[in-house]
């Protein structure tokens, strides 16, 4: 192979430059020079083109250099060998649609070949053969998507499963790393811009695709859809998100509370298939979200049976949001919002204890049934610790606690009672579990001489309450172990 240099005249009359790849090949009439590779202009001194040919060719039949080649040389030589190759693909794929290309057999020795530009298309498989299963296609359709929204869409979705990232960062995977293209039978190219038009296209559809979805999936798995089961989480912006209508200030359940949040939600069946999802602000009321979706669900009530339970924390779980279960036509289970009962309620409750599979756990629980509803009383605990075993936050108190302590012994150490009593404050504020402990500092002259601490019965009260909780239901027809399992799924 070798570079030449041509000279050409623009529609305008202007001449370039343009530098193209050569290669000399044997014909039935005599050797004959073939472009290779039109490379533009080049900005590389001419003593050079031979050795970029060089490196070319070697890349191309996978050719080791004895000597280390120039960076700039090297680079060049891999982009131009990628191209060439990517050519020679889709001349090959081309030929083979046509029916142009004859089979033609060689003996490899499997243990010689090297790949190179290889591509992912397992799992992007299985994403498709599943859009294809749902008749994505058909339902982009039928909303009024054109064949390349849909390629995009599919390449959009693909993306978000295999390799979330940003719309920029799913073109490069798209290009470089997955095979979804080949797939698709590369019938679009995609870039950013198109991505972010498509996602913006499925949201606003959002509503119309889940339904068909959820349809769909109904029908091939055959679900009851008896259990529909309601919770919110929230995720937090590192950004301003100025003029966002979403993006607000609220308690983040990641601990980023300095940062704009927003609110998810998710409905799914008693299988874990998902129904419908929502988008609220950041610093909305989670109780007052559930009537979005018992609206949602009362759509759907003419395609399968309406004798649906839906399930809920007590988050969720106000008293308004039970009426309004209630009057929908619908039965609930739900953990209470009540933090304790009298003892008197639980004294004439079927008592039961079951171990869970994990040969660690026992389960006890407390069955009462009024004419109404139907209350769970039920306690984990583990044979071997948690029980008294003091969190990481009581622990680096205590650690705290005695490093003050023993400070108290030593010389040059700060011993003024005011100021000891000013430092396990701060313990007290960083560590959020001081109101667990009765601390007491021993004093004489002004000076701390001893420090004595231990937990108080709120202490004890909390480990006592941890894993003890209190469900309630109007499905009057469960027993202990069947409302268990019934919400244990």
């Amino acid at each position: 192979m070798f570079i030449r240099e041509k000279s050409k005249k623009a529609n305008g009359g202007k001449r370039y430059l343009q530098h193209q790849l050569i290669e000399s090949v044997r014909t039935p009439s005599g050797p004959r020079q073939h472009i290779v590779l039109n490379l533009g202009q080049l900005s590389l001194p001419e003593e050079k083109w031979k050795e970029l040919a060089n490196c070319i060719e070697g890349l191309l039949a996978n050719q080791k250099t004895l000597f280390p080649q120039d960076p700039e040389i090297e680079a060049k030589a891999r982009h131009y060998a990628d191209q060439i190759r990517r050519q020679r693909l889709a001349g090959t794929q081309a030929g083979i649609a046509s029916g142009e290309a004859a089979a033609h057999y060689e003996q490899v020795d499997v243990n010689s070949l090297i790949t190179t530009d290889a591509k992912t298309i397992g799992a992007e498989h299985v994403a498709m053969s599943q859009m294809d299963e749902y008749g994505f296609d058909t339902i982009g359709k039928g909303l009024g998507f054109t064949g390349e929204q849909i390629t995009y869409a599919r390449m959009l979705i693909v993306g978000r499963m295999v390799h979330p990232a940003s719309e920029r960062e799913t073109v490069r995977w798209l290009s470089e790393t997955s095979g979804v293209g080949e797939l698709l039978g590369n019938r679009v190219k995609p870039y950013d811009m198109a991505l972010h038009r498509t996602a913006v296209l499925l949201w606003e559809n959002h509503e119309a695709i889940e339904q068909e979805l959820s349809k769909r999936a109904r029908e091939i798995f055959s679900l009851k859809e008896t259990v529909i089961l309601y919770d919110l989480t929230n995720t937090y912006f590192e950004g301003s998100k100025r003029g966002s209508k979403v993006a607000r200030h609220g308690k983040s359940k990641e601990r980023r509370n300095d940062c704009p949040i927003l609110t998810l939600s998710l409905t799914v069946d008693e299988e874990g298939f998902p129904k419908q999802s929502k988008v609220f602000e950041g610093n909305v009321s989670e109780p007052d979200t559930l009537k979005d979706i018992v609206s949602g669900l009362k759509k759907e009530d003419g395609l399968f049976s309406s004798e649906r339970t839906i399930v809920m924390d007590a988050g969720i779980a106000t008293e308004d949001n039970i009426a309004l279960i209630k009057k929908s036509g619908y039965t609930y289970v739900a953990v209470s919002r009540k933090r304790s009962y009298e003892d008197a309620f639980w004294s004439k409750a079927d008592e039961e204890k079951m171990a869970l599979s994990d040969g660690k756990t026992t389960l006890s629980m407390k069955f009462v049934r009024t004419e109404e509803e139907a209350f769970l009383l039920y306690a984990q605990r583990q044979k071997e610790a948690k029980e008294g075993h003091p969190s990481r936050k009581e622990q680096r108190f205590e650690q705290g606690l005695l490093a003050i302590k023993e400070g108290l012994a030593k010389v040059k150490r700060q011993k003024k009672y005011d100021k000891t009593i000013e430092r396990i404050g701060r313990l007290k504020e960083r560590y959020k579990v001081g109101n667990l402990y009765t601390v007491k500092v021993e004093q004489a002259d002004g000076k701390a001489t001893g420090i004595q601490f231990e937990k108080n019965d709120q202490a004890q009260a909390k480990e006592d309450a941890t894993g003890t909780y209190v469900l309630r239901t109007n499905r009057l027809d469960l027993s202990g172990k069947r409302y268990q399992s019934s919400i244990g799924r």
